[in-house]
């Protein structure tokens, strides 16, 4: 399961499709029929990893799901999807194990992708067909944009990440700006994005070192957009040309969006969906992979009909057959 990915800047993919409302499906196959959920209670503890957002990255939490609320639905949604594929490793016991893992687990842990409890793995070999990562033993179900993968190992240092996503790397290295699974750097020491990336709370000064980031209103150290908390720093500031942190808010459907609105106004993001749900407006550009301007689009609900000309799905799902769902192995059994 994708516990943690949505702990790295997946979350904030760029928008496709447009505002169009999205339609209900007339009948979703038999194959694409929702899981039952009364069959897995032991997915409410997927709530363990909302509070560890709550505590670590209280900005995508608000951005991602909207409340604590938002993400507990989504996760055990989630949880009981992958947990009904074939081979899972979603169970009890290792639900359990990964609960406790993060009661005990640091931000700095969560960050670097270094919570080994829970990386679920299942029993299926490398090679094998899959639908979720829960499937495989080594843990990972590798896509490559498709709707079944192939399970198979996780990356070492310099492997490819092809979806961006931490979960794709072994335990302790994270997906760098470039796509490769790198070890991060450590506060006040080397780094560079695609191969030794800083970790969120910190950023890659010109000097290529990692130094923290500041709060809202402080003097920006340099540019960076920091996840955790929302703040974002356009340039370093100086005691002659302040350049202040900006916090940056959330807005709902059909709101002004972006790093730098033409409205004016402080710099939007859309909750729950962020980047993903700001629609960029035709003289908006990209910084930190997030558009200046657009107007903020409602994502596509479960059971709706999805192409490359609506909103995207909500977080957790993809645009199946389509129609949004959650995957699971199910569909490639």
């Amino acid at each position: 399961m994708r516990y943690l990915a949505c702990l790295a800047l997946v979350a904030f993919a760029p928008a496709c499709g447009d505002a169009a409302d999205p339609q209900p499906d007339a009948a979703v196959p038999d194959a694409a029929a929702p899981p039952d959920t009364k069959l897995v209670p032991v997915c409410e503890h997927a709530s363990a990893l909302c509070a560890k957002l709550a505590e670590c990255a209280p900005f995508l939490l608000a951005a991602g799901y909207g409340d604590l609320a938002g993400c507990a639905d989504r996760l055990f949604k989630v949880c009981t999807a992958e947990s009904q594929s074939a081979g899972s490793g979603m169970t009890l016991a290792n639900i359990l194990a990964c609960e406790a893992a993060l009661a005990t687990a640091t931000c700095a842990d969560v960050y670097a992708n270094n919570v080994p409890g829970c990386v679920f793995r299942g029993t299926y070999p490398d090679g094998a067909t899959c639908g979720d990562s829960s499937q495989c033993a080594s843990g990972l179900c590798r896509h490559a944009g498709d709707l079944c993968g192939v399970c198979a190992p996780k990356g070492a240092a310099g492997a490819p990440c092809p979806s961006g996503g931490n979960e794709e790397c072994q335990t302790g290295l994270v997906c760098g700006s470039g796509k490769t699974c790198a070890a991060p750097a450590p506060l006040g020491g080397a780094c560079d994005d695609a191969t030794a990336p800083c970790l969120p709370g910190s950023f890659c000064t010109s000097a290529k070192t990692c130094a923290l980031t500041v709060a809202a209103g402080q003097v920006c150290p340099g540019a960076y957009f920091n996840v955790g908390d929302g703040t974002l720093c356009l340039g370093a500031g100086s005691a002659t040309s302040p350049q202040l942190a900006t916090q940056l808010g959330v807005a709902g459907k059909g709101e002004t969006c972006g790093l730098a609105p033409a409205t004016g106004s402080p710099p939007t993001l859309c909750a729950p969906g962020s980047v993903a749900a700001c629609k960029a407006s035709s003289s908006s550009i990209q910084l930190f992979g997030m558009p200046t301007d657009g107007t903020c689009l409602a994502l596509t609900q479960d059971g709706y009909t999805c192409d490359a000309s609506r909103p995207p799905c909500l977080a957790g799902a993809q645009c199946i057959a389509g129609t949004c769902q959650i995957p699971s192995g199910r569909y490639c059994e």
